[in-house]
């Protein structure tokens, strides 16, 4: 604990830019995990057989 006291000052900055990119990253990860996230969940229903079902039933009720 004691090598707390002794850190030097780093001399750096950051721009008014900088809090923008790293907004920009954290929005664009967020996106890309989610559409990542709907598409692996629809093949996971799909596989199951979740998804036509529910398909089948929304044409059914379209079509009478």
């Amino acid at each position: 604990m004691l090598w707390l006291g002794w850190v030097q000052p780093a001399h750096a900055y950051l721009d008014p830019g900088s809090g923008s990119l790293l907004l920009q990253i954290i929005l664009g990860g967020l996106a890309g995990v989610a559409i990542a996230g709907k598409l692996f969940w629809t093949r996971i229903l799909d596989f199951v057989g979740i998804k036509k079902a529910e398909t089948a039933e929304t044409e059914s009720d379209a079509q009478g």
